[in-house]
């Protein structure tokens, strides 16, 4: 049996990778749907469990192999290596998944390219995980990128303090793995010592940067939906009726609508956001216009506003701007530290001949 999976890996090396990549992307993509279910969580969990005991077993593997197994040798380390590059693979691809979908990308994008580059990496890089450093600093990096949504979703609050416990978390899980590793590949863990100290280290450095530079995404909150109204109101049954006028097919590809305002009467910003059941929260509507004379954005309201986890399609709240005039504004979904969930960008103009309006239940 080793030998036909010797056979098989040697035979489609090149094809292993590339397949596992896409194949484990798409399937994280259409299950992973909401960030605080069981399954995503037991799944997640999973993926670390599975990578951490192969890096165990592969370390104690390498460092007990004998000359006399060569061949044997090989594929058991074929296995391990494969078994860990799939499920640290799909953490990162879970993660992505996870933090495109809570921010906007134009504010976070760092993050998440840091994040497609662990993707692909896992992939090419493969001939690295021979190497103790690299496998513990990818490792830290995944379980870092996972209790940052995994500690807000069981604790049900966000913030500064929650994120500081998460990078606590990692660095205490990461050296308790460690200190178990240097009991069982000694010599290896002794000579990776200063690589691993200098690398985690600048991991962890990296990613608090990133937070507080408002770089990373607001995860577990995320923007379903986010729309201008020329009226709104709340029906008693707690839906909310919308007048404003529909979207037309091309602005997919141009993201400055136009809308239309009636002097003296105020513009409402719809918005529907997901967060965790039991998480409460506070978000902002900021609304802002273009100056086009010192090309910067004029704040003309912040608006707070609490929402509550739970809805699969998002808590749904609105506000409203009475300074309306024309030109080119702007509805910024944040945080009240800053972090941007999603931003509408559309113009402003007097009302033309012929508009057409129409009502919307949300």
């Amino acid at each position: 049996m080793l030998d036909r999976v010797r056979e098989f890996f040697h035979k489609y090396e090149r094809y292993v990778s590339p397949v596992t990549l896409v194949f484990g992307f798409t399937f994280d993509n259409l299950t992973l749907r909401r960030i605080d279910t069981l399954y995503s969580n037991f799944l997640l969990i999973s993926y670390l469990i599975i990578s951490a005991g192969s890096i165990l077993l592969l370390n104690i593997h390498v460092t007990r192999r004998t000359r006399q197994a060569r061949e044997r040798s090989e594929t058991i380390h074929a296995i391990f290596v494969f078994l860990m590059q799939f499920c640290l693979g799909g953490l990162f691809s879970a993660s992505f998944l996870f933090y495109s979908r809570s921010g906007s990308i134009l504010s976070s994008w760092p993050f998440l390219l840091m994040l497609v580059g662990y993707i692909i990496g896992n992939e090419v890089l493969r001939k690295n995980y021979i190497r103790l450093g690299f496998q513990i600093s990818v490792f830290f990096t995944a379980l870092f990128s996972f209790l940052i949504f995994f500690l807000p979703v069981i604790l049900g609050k966000i913030g500064d303090d929650i994120f500081l416990l998460s990078g606590v978390a990692s660095l205490m899980i990461t050296g308790v793995f460690i200190y178990v590793l240097s009991w069982v590949a000694t010599e290896r863990t002794r000579k990776s010592g200063p690589i691993l100290f200098l690398a985690i280290g600048g991991l962890f450095s990296l990613i608090n940067i990133l937070y507080f530079t408002d770089l990373i995404p607001p995860i577990p909150l995320a923007l379903k939906e986010v729309g201008i109204y020329r009226s709104l109101s709340r029906l008693p049954d707690g839906t909310y009726e919308t007048l404003g006028e529909p979207q037309q097919w091309f602005t997919l590809f141009a993201p400055q609508p136009v809308v239309h305002y009636v002097s003296g009467q105020p513009l409402f910003a719809f918005s529907a956001i997901f967060a965790p059941a039991n998480l409460n929260t506070d978000i902002i509507h900021e609304w802002q216009m273009y100056d086009p004379t010192t090309h910067v954005w004029k704040t003309f309201g912040k608006i707070d506003l609490g929402i509550s986890g739970g809805r699969a399609l998002g808590y749904r709240t609105y506000s409203e701007e009475p300074s309306i005039q024309p030109g080119l504004w702007r509805v910024n979904v944040e945080t009240p530290r800053g972090q941007i969930l999603g931003s509408m960008v559309f113009t402003v103009e007097p009302p033309s001949d012929g508009e057409k309006l129409i009502t919307s239940i949300k």
